[in-house]
């Protein structure tokens, strides 16, 4: 999977730049409201057509744990 432009997706789904998106960056510091967090997961997963269950997400905190999580699939 290109994680460049897994993390252009993620910028355009959170309207942050892609800069702010480095792997050690923290999900909840990006984005205060879980429910977008949630929105952004299920619009990556249509646009990567690679589906997460909740345990894989489990451990995600950060963006490259979020990356890492969608190359597993």
């Amino acid at each position: 999977m290109d994680r460049l432009k897994f993390k252009e997706t993620m910028s355009r789904i959170l309207k942050q730049p892609v800069d702010r998106l480095a792997d050690d960056a923290v999900l909840n510091n990006l984005v205060t409201d879980s429910f977008v967090l949630i929105d952004m997961v299920i619009e990556l997963q249509e646009e990567f057509e690679k589906f997460l269950v909740q345990d894989d997400l489990k451990d995600v905190k950060t963006v490259g744990d979020l990356v890492s999580a969608f190359e597993a699939k």
